[in-house]
């Protein structure tokens, strides 16, 4: 199977999916479902800090991306001592994990119907618990398919800036996990507990 040099519209192609598909094609189908938006981050009533990791998470991603269509693009940057490959693996790996992960978030995001968000708004009513589809398995299903979703694609161009891109946006995304945690928490208190007690924050 050609690699990432061999192909790069095709590699850069489905990279650019978990943008057009995981962002901009949710909340386009969110809006000719529900006519609403699901964007809470940009309601008055969004958590401040939720949106300022929000806004980290896209300038990590910034130099996630940048970094694997320069390993695509530009020769000399595997050359380079933070643009070397630190590993050797197939694409068919990366291939594998993404594919997943893509999918796996789509119909995590799309299983939440009505009660999918992108952000917290503090000023909306009481969330209502979702529990079922892959939230039955874990309580975070979009944050790991989302993240599995970049570790494949980072097999694809493994160098340090990519893997040390991809590490810092799992970080992040623990971050707003644990944020989301404590809304949860606080707006529906023994439901939430009992749920949490039940199933794995992640896997």
């Amino acid at each position: 199977m050609k690699g990432l040099r061999d192909a790069p519209a095709l590699y850069l192609g489905f990279i650019s999916l978990h943008l057009l598909l995981g962002h901009l094609g949710s909340s386009l189908v969110y809006r000719l479902r529900f006519g609403r938006s699901p964007l809470a981050y940009r309601s008055t009533g969004a958590d401040s800090a939720h949106t300022g990791l929000t806004r980290r998470i896209s300038g990590a991603s910034l130099v996630w991306v940048g970094s694997v269509a320069a390993a695509a693009l530009w020769p000399r940057w595997s050359e380079r001592p933070w643009g070397r490959p630190l590993l050797a693996l197939p694409p068919e790996v990366g291939w594998a994990l993404g594919v997943l992960g893509l999918v796996g978030m789509l119909a995590a995001q799309y299983g939440m119907g009505a009660r999918f968000r992108i952000g917290v708004d503090a000023g909306e009513a009481p969330p209502v618990l979702h529990e079922r589809g892959l939230h039955r398995y874990s309580r975070n299903p979009i944050y790991v398919f989302s993240y599995l979703y970049l570790v494949g694609a980072s097999f694809w161009a493994p160098s340090l800036v990519t893997l040390g891109a991809c590490a810092v946006l799992g970080g992040l995304f623990h971050g707003l996990v644990l944020q989301e945690e404590r809304y949860l928490s606080a707006r529906l208190g023994e439901a939430y507990a009992r749920y949490r007690q039940r199933v794995s924050r992640y896997l």
